[in-house]
């Protein structure tokens, strides 16, 4: 095992400047950058985790010398590895862990380079695309032909849609030296059984996405495992060429990945180090049985947070249900908070209201400072049956729209496109608009029954070689167009603008001879109009964002500001849904708030309440100074005067509407 420089005041001190004069001195941050055992860390909102990581890994890269193996560092989102990379890259040591050997990348990616994709290989299974969306889309349109799964839509028309939707493989699958002609699934709640005949169409839906080398991301996660079934060396292979295994964000990698990771590295030979925040955990294990990161007995606790006031920190701590942690403020952040009041007439003026308190409280410079209101639930929702109340973040802001398309049409070109353009416009990496750009042409190019320099399929990472060897000036050209059209242009959301575009880009494509474009071609280039595109402009739709006076407010999901640092934030009161029993939806705010307020016999929470208090901890710490809660006035009634006493300022709006009647 590498060994690394003792810990020294002088050596933490030396750290601390290289990453801009940090602070490591604390027990559970030397005691972390000492480690170079497998070890968990139970981490606070705001405690500056991902610059502790940089200085592991800045530590580490001081007497790294060997070039066969590695550090591995695992994410389990782009944001999070993004995060990592952008420290370590300024670092002039640490850097250099960026290249081979080394690994930085998410999970998903882990899977797929040193697991799944090699095994497929191995299957000599067709690789067209990976992705949950384009998979649902292809397969429903399969769904038709399967009378046994037709009937039973007929009946239980969303029941079935989620069989498809979610078909996953089985990682004891059966296959031979041929493609398969059926697949066994992976079976959910409430789905039919492998021997009934729902059953049995559903293993051959599954063997057909495989021949058109369609995947879903959990599949690439089910053919890992089952490498390691067949090859148990792999093991030992990877844990040789990883001694150190660093993962990130480990609260939010659950189920099957997490039991891969923990075959791979869990046991011995190979220093796990695992760092999260277990109250944080917002992406759900679907299982029958869910299993979740949980730090050990022995965990290295980071109870601080530099980013919010002990106010927040004392409101927040009420929340953590999961693993019960006292969070400590360092640093004195002053901090307003401040509860919205509101009822159906009023929740129109909520927005309005939030923005006025961050103008007080900023009076100089609110214009420039980041503020944000979010919800648990924020896509647009059916009508409400029975009493009102507040479903998601359109209720407050009724032109919200999220940018998610619709699986029905997210293996079509248009769709595609529009999902880069928004990506573009939200800043997301380049990298991630192009990977987008790359498999929604070369899609378009299977369908023209091109091919590979070598003869094989093209995909997104063949692309460009590939249309560079048949004509040189044909990548620039295409890049040229999307640049125009899609990233700065209109096409990608008004049908003359797209169609525009789309002949410009197909003429690249078609033959001479003028031969008439295949319904295939055509259908995948028709254009789609969702609800999303509803915005003025590309901008507007990625960041989902409204202006009061000179303040601007943007708007999302809890998911949305997860990991991320505002200077203000409203948590707007919503619906948070698991599915239509009535055990399985809340209201988010008014089923915690109790026991946030802590009101003494408060009811215990349900499953639900679980995830709406992990909802709420997660909005509540991302703020640095100004806190907001919009709430119904019927439901905060019962935490009004423990409110008042913990210095919430109360921001009646029926009230202001009752007196304003009167006037």
């Amino acid at each position: 095992m590498l060994e690394i420089a003792p810990i020294t005041p002088q050596l933490l001190a030396e750290l601390g400047a290289e990453l801009g004069g940090c602070d490591f001195s604390d027990k559970s941050r030397s005691d972390f950058l000492g480690s170079m055992i497998s070890c968990d860390v139970q981490a606070a909102p705001g405690n500056g985790k991902t610059t502790l990581l940089a200085a592991k890994l800045a530590l580490l890269s001081r007497s790294w010398d060997s070039r066969r193996q590695g550090v591995c560092v695992i994410s389990h989102t782009n944001s999070a590895r993004t995060e990592v990379e952008q420290q370590i890259s300024r670092h002039p040591t640490a850097s250099r862990l960026m290249a081979y050997p080394h690994f930085t990348g998410t999970v998903t990616a882990f899977v797929n380079q040193f697991l799944a994709l090699p095994y497929l290989h191995g299957l000599g299974w067709p690789i067209r695309r990976i992705d949950d969306d384009v998979f649902a889309a292809e397969a429903a349109r399969a769904l038709p032909h399967y009378w046994e799964l037709k009937a039973q839509a007929k009946k239980a028309p969303a029941m079935v849609e989620s069989w498809v939707r979610g078909l996953d493989l089985d990682v004891d699958f059966v296959t031979g030296s041929e493609l398969p002609e059926t697949l066994a699934v992976r079976r959910r709640k409430r789905q039919h059984g492998a021997d009934t005949s729902c059953g049995k169409a559903l293993a051959r839906l599954k063997a057909l996405m495989v021949k058109k080398g369609l995947y879903r991301y959990s599949d690439m996660t089910v053919l890992a495992l089952r490498a390691l079934k067949d090859n148990p060396e792999i093991a030992e292979r990877l844990r040789s060429r990883f001694p150190v295994v660093i993962l990130d964000e480990a609260q939010d990698t659950n189920g099957e990945q997490m039991k891969l990771l923990e075959l791979l590295f869990g046991g011995g030979g190979a220093a796990f180090q695992r760092l999260g925040d277990s109250n944080q955990t917002l992406y759900e294990d679907d299982a029958t049985v869910a299993s979740y990161w949980t730090p050990g007995a022995d965990c290295i606790p980071f109870n601080e947070s530099r980013r919010f006031g002990q106010p927040i920190a004392d409101f927040a701590s009420r929340l953590t249900t999961k693993l019960p942690q006292k969070i400590q403020s360092v640093g004195g952040k002053r901090t307003s908070m401040v509860v919205i009041v509101f009822d159906e007439k009023t929740i129109a003026g909520v927005l309005t209201a939030f923005a006025e308190e961050a103008k007080a409280h900023w009076p100089d410079s609110f214009s420039r400072q980041e503020i944000w209101a979010v919800a648990s639930r924020h896509n647009v929702t059916g009508k409400v049956k029975g009493a009102w109340y507040p479903k998601s973040l359109v209720d407050y802001h009724s032109t919200y729209r999220g940018e998610a398309g619709t699986p029905k049409e997210a293996n079509l070109l248009c769709r595609q496109l529009q999902k880069a353009a928004l990506h573009h416009a939200a800043a997301r990496p380049p990298s991630e608009v192009m990977d987008l750009f790359c498999s929604a042409i070369a899609e378009l190019l299977r369908l023209y029954d091109w091919t590979g320099s070598n003869g094989g399929p093209i995909t997104a990472r063949n692309l460009w070689v590939t249309l560079g060897r048949r004509e040189a000036e044909l990548p620039r050209k295409i890049r040229s167009l999307l640049h125009r059209h899609i990233l700065t242009g209109k096409a990608a959301w008004e049908k003359v603008a797209w169609e525009t575009f789309c002949a410009a880009l197909l003429a690249l494509f078609d033959p001479a001879d003028g031969q008439a474009v295949s319904a295939g071609v055509t259908e995948y280039c028709g254009f789609v109009r969702g609800k999303e595109a509803e915005a003025v402009g590309p901008a507007a739709r990625a960041t989902k964002q409204v202006t009061i006076g000179e303040a601007t407010i943007r708007l999302g999901s809890i998911h949305s500001v997860k990991g991320k640092t505002v200077d203000g934030i409203l948590v707007l009161e919503s619906e948070v849904w698991k599915g239509h029993a009535k055990d399985q939806s809340c209201l988010d705010l008014s089923t915690v708030l109790s026991r946030a307020f802590g009101i003494e016999g408060a009811t215990p929470l349900s499953e639900i309440g679980v995830a709406a208090a992990t909802n709420v901890f997660v909005a509540v710490t991302r703020p640095r100074e100004l806190l907001g809660l919009a709430l119904r006035k019927s439901e905060f009634e019962a935490v009004a005067e423990k409110a008042e006493k913990e210095g919430w300022k109360i921001v009646d709006l029926v009230e202001r509407a009752r007196i304003a009647a009167l006037l």
